[in-house]
């Protein structure tokens, strides 16, 4: 379709004579590259300061384990992430793990998916719907706090995108090599997240409003499609027993969703209530198109999942309280927008610039917030918020302090372990003294604690750090029984509050 609409044959030059390419040809290059830039721009923006948060400690945690010890890992906790972690295993391998490398295959993916978004807007609906689409696209705040965030979601969204375009181009021309490569796009996105597999429920109405489009029967297209998706869900079986298996223990017991929990998801999942609400007002206009078939497309890859993964949650899932997961869905909402402006006939290219400008103008403030330094602490953003931690704070009062031997008591959570020990330098990484075996020997994201505190503190050094979560006065988070055998043995020597931590000195 570009090529029919933006490319132009350079005729024959004479010998030695240069080569220029068309204006027509150079333009349509242009308009690919602006959204694509777009999201680069706003996915690396303070990628490199924005402090790693839970999560990203834990990719960081698994991913530096040998492939053994990630298969390992798979087998206890995580078994959903284990193809992620297994490619940040070798990109860390080769590029190492400071902020910005961690973060910057997701920046890419992001990049791709409005590459995606670009291609699917122009094979639906014209250029004006593809490019203001992956224009809006890019300005989705959920797409730069995720582009700049190292775990998969970036991933997802790409091959989701994918997923959708190939799906489009099998049903074109139904080949037997077109509809391996969707399969193998498809069972690659749904090892990365099981949830993206509701968008199954949108590839068979993209299939059935194909059939009825009517350049082939409707059986010739569903046979091949069943077989793909039945070889897909065959080869992620292992993946959904244990992510089923582990799911109690990393979702714990949430509460089944309600009517309610419909419109949190709704604002959560683009990380901008304005937007989402601009997507809501879209929506109508977009079932009225005149382009009904790929308008439906599109209806039904907006919408579907969101009510499916609500709906299961229903049943105490707790799927939607997690809106990130359900980031795929974003490039419909933004052709789903752009689309709505071209419902008019006749509708001038201003108007469609006029619909992006409004788009940056709702969004500004909340990429603004997702762009501080403790932003990603929001996960639920605009939810509610949840308490940051400074590590790289806490970190800089331990190196200006520190002392060769000195170990550290870390409030029996993971998160202040991996946040701290990541930025400090090398050299001072701080033994929690009350581990008796570490989450990588546990091959889990949990460590092993001593059974008995005295006993542990019998071999700790005469300096110790204790971290607690929260701003508030010494051994007020810390486990009773540690902060008892630690007021027996140390005293405290110096107290500092950094953003949502506690630091302790303790001596002997």
């Amino acid at each position: 379709m570009l090529t029919q609409q933006g490319a132009a044959v350079v005729s024959a030059a004479p010998e030695g004579a240069a080569r220029v390419r068309p204006p027509a040809a150079t333009a349509a290059w242009v308009w690919w590259a602006l959204p694509v830039a777009l999201t680069a721009a706003l996915g690396l923006y303070r990628a490199s300061t924005i402090v790693l948060w839970w999560d990203e400690q834990s990719t960081i945690d698994v991913a530096e384990r040998s492939v053994g010890g990630i298969l390992a890992t798979a087998r206890n906790v995580d078994a959903v992430h284990t193809l992620y972690y297994l490619f940040m295993h070798f990109w860390i391998s080769a590029f190492g793990s400071a902020p910005l490398t961690l973060r910057l295959p997701s920046v890419l993916a992001m990049c791709g998916a409005t590459a995606c978004t670009t291609a699917i807007g122009l094979r639906l609906f014209n250029r004006r719907v593809a490019v203001t689409g992956s224009v809006i696209f890019a300005l989705i705040p959920g797409v730069a706090r995720y582009a700049c965030e190292a775990r998969s979601y970036g991933f997802v969204v790409l091959g989701s995108a994918a997923a959708i375009l190939l799906l489009l181009r099998a049903l074109e021309k139904p080949e037997p090599r077109r509809w391996a490569v969707y399969g193998a796009v498809l069972a690659a996105t749904g090892a990365l997240n099981l949830i993206a597999l509701t968008a199954l429920s949108v590839h068979a109405v993209v299939v059935a409003v194909s059939a009825d489009a009517g350049s082939a029967r409707r059986r010739d297209l569903f046979k091949p499609f069943a077989l793909v998706v039945a070889l897909v869900l065959l080869s992620v079986a292992p993946i959904i027993v244990f992510g089923a298996i582990e799911a109690p223990t990393e979702l714990g017991d949430p509460a089944p969703a309600t009517f309610a929990d419909l419109p949190l998801t709704w604002r959560e999942t683009g990380c901008s209530t304005a937007f989402s609400l601009l997507v809501l007002l879209a929506l109508p206009l977009l079932a009225t198109h005149r382009r009904r078939g790929p308008a439906f497309m599109i209806l039904a890859w907006a919408t579907l999942p969101v009510l499916t993964v609500w709906g299961v949650s229903m049943h105490g899932l707790g799927f939607d309280v997690y809106a990130r997961y359900l980031l795929f869905v974003l490039p419909a909402w933004a052709i789903a927008v752009a689309a709505a402006v071209d419902r008019f006939p006749g509708v001038h290219r201003v108007a469609f610039l006029a619909i992006a400008g409004v788009a940056a103008g709702v969004v500004t403030h909340d990429q603004i917030v997702l762009h501080g330094q403790l932003s990603h602490f929001d996960y639920d953003y605009p939810g509610p918020r949840f308490p940051a931690e400074d590590y790289p704070a806490a970190a800089k009062i331990v190196e200006a302090e520190y002392r060769p031997g000195d170990a550290a008591t870390f409030d029996s959570s993971p998160h202040l372990d991996l946040g701290i020990n990541y930025y400090l330098p090398a050299d001072e990484y701080l033994r929690d003294v009350f581990v008796s075996s570490t989450d990588v020997q546990q091959h889990s994201l949990t460590p092993l604690f001593c059974p008995s505190a005295p006993a542990c503190l019998a071999a700790a050094p005469d300096r110790v750090w204790m971290f607690e979560t929260g701003g508030l006065a010494p051994f007020s988070t810390e486990r009773v029984d540690w902060g008892l055998a630690l007021l027996v043995r140390y005293h405290i020597v110096e107290v500092w509050h950094v953003t949502g931590i506690t630091i302790t000195l303790l001596q002997r």
